[in-house]
């Protein structure tokens, strides 16, 4: 069932105020909206903040009968908004000014409604963080096929154009929430779907695609649980690195899969070092996968949006807190960018987000807050027009002097927050046809003559020494998974 939360700030002259509707992710089968405190942002950003519930696993994705055009998620998400439209108003709320933030599944459910025609006028802004709908995991890789199995499963005989969901309604709820689905390693079994080829939704895109300002953001490690934590702690030996690799590329792509695999491991080799310890395997093959399943998408939406003249901004998080739950080295690690964008280090944490944060994690808050609540209002993350007589406090102004330029197609500029160093986002790209390019999306930043744009922050806010448990997917009465001990 749908569920919205609001949370105002206190009124005053920025009133009526801009919303930012929070899609939540890490899984379509299972979290809340709940878990994610809008207080502090509400607050301190002047903005309202409001978190959605939506059905999920098979009461949310299954795609029941043949007349849908979206999932039920879906839905409730165009609900929630239509409702928001409508009464956001009573609560100081300008609804005019909407914009979701999505992270990870919660950014892939986001970018579907982008492309949405049906969500046109709902919100005028978007942010995605870590996820978008051209993710390979971002949609169910058989609708189709999981709807049969499900019938099966549960034994209801409907053909193939029959509505499944007047069979299910006759069961009881356990009998179809005890149901799992699995997927092949790195996809997904139960999740949106699309009715062709997402890259063809996104390059077809109409409207609210072109009118919608779009902001898209990565971390250092998006692939973090993609690994246990022996292979973390440890590393990972030659032979497990290829098996991985393989497996990600038989699971993900269709033709040239032994081109395809060598490419890869070439490029995310260090060929100047001929011993390599497993640490550094372990580090290029968290690049290789971050970079295939989370970063090229981002950056190929970024592309197609920007390149059709629609405002879009990009950004790196590579902070990480020296008080953070993962290895220095490994940089930012999906997910750590939120607790800054809500704010939390600002309050020293909530319940369901406790950390001890240093007053170098708390001027990081300030900034990226301030950032994303910027974009809420004007669709410019760079500093708003205020209303007269509204003054700027000590603390808001130590951002100022950043220029986070837009993301466009010949540039490719991006913000890096909050760390000058140099990166390989994304060696490599994927297009439509599933073939293979070497891209340098993000230039090393040694090399590149817009030094000072893509990492537009002054060092001085920050000092100067800056630098999980696995992702398992069972198998159950509804199929089975691939072999990874064969190539």
């Amino acid at each position: 069932m749908m569920h919205v939360s609001v949370v105002t700030g206190a009124r005053g002259l920025e009133a009526p105020y801009a919303v930012m509707v929070y899609i939540h992710g890490e899984s379509y089968e299972w979290n809340s909206g709940n878990h994610y405190d809008g207080r502090v942002l509400a607050s301190y950003g002047h903005v309202i903040f409001i978190t959605v519930n939506y059905r999920l696993g098979l009461l949310g994705f299954l795609r029941a009968g043949s007349g849908l055009d979206y999932p039920l998620a879906g839905g409730d998400i165009l609900e929630a908004l239509r409702w928001i439209k409508d009464n956001i108003g009573s609560f100081g709320g300008d609804p005019r000014r909407v914009t979701l933030l999505g992270h990870d599944t919660g950014a892939a459910l986001a970018s579907l409604l982008l492309v949405s025609p049906q969500a046109k006028g709902l919100f005028s802004r978007m942010a995605l963080i870590s996820g978008c709908i051209l993710s390979p995991w971002a949609v169910a890789q058989d609708p189709v096929g999981l709807r049969e199995r499900v019938a099966v499963e549960v034994g209801c005989r409907v053909g193939p154009k029959e509505d499944l969901a007047k069979c299910l309604r006759s069961l009881p709820l356990s009998v179809i929430t005890a149901l799992r689905a699995p997927a092949p390693r790195f996809l997904t079994g139960v999740g949106p779907w699309t009715r062709i080829e997402p890259t063809s939704v996104v390059e077809q895109a109409g409207e609210p695609f072109l009118s919608t300002k779009l902001l898209l953001g990565t971390t250092t490690t998006e692939s973090f649980l993609d690994f246990n934590n022996q292979d973390i702690q440890y590393g990972i030996e030659e032979d497990q690195r290829n098996r991985v690799l393989r497996t990600y590329v038989r699971n993900a792509y269709i033709y040239h899969l032994n081109e395809i695999f060598s490419t890869v491991r070439n490029e995310y080799t260090d060929w100047e070092k001929p011993i390599q310890h497993p640490i550094n395997i372990r580090d290029s093959t968290l690049e290789a996968l971050s970079d295939a399943h989370t970063v090229a998408p981002l950056l190929r939406l970024g592309y197609l949006h920007s390149r059709r003249g629609a405002p879009t901004y990009f950004y790196h998080f590579n902070y990480q807190s020296k008080e953070s739950d993962y290895p220095q080295r490994l940089g930012s690690v999906r997910g750590e960018d939120v607790n800054y964008i809500l704010g939390l280090p600002l309050v020293g944490g909530l319940p369901y987000f406790p950390q001890n944060y240093t007053a170098q994690d708390i001027k990081v808050a300030e900034t990226v807050l301030i950032l994303f609540t910027n974009f809420a209002k004007t669709g410019d993350p760079n500093e708003p027009r205020r209303p007269e007589g509204m003054g700027h406090s000590k603390e808001k102004g130590r951002h100022r002097g950043l220029m986070w330029e837009l993301y466009e197609p010949t540039t490719q500029l991006y913000l890096s927050l909050f760390q000058q160093q140099y990166f390989d986002h994304c060696k490599l790209l994927c297009q439509p046809n599933n073939e293979f390019i070497e891209e340098t999306c993000l230039d090393r930043l040694q090399n590149s003559p817009v030094d000072s744009l893509h990492s537009a922050l002054s060092d001085s806010l920050l000092d100067d020494e800056l630098p999980a448990e696995p992702a398992t997917v069972q198998a159950s009465s509804l199929g089975k998974l691939p072999d990874e001990s064969k190539p």
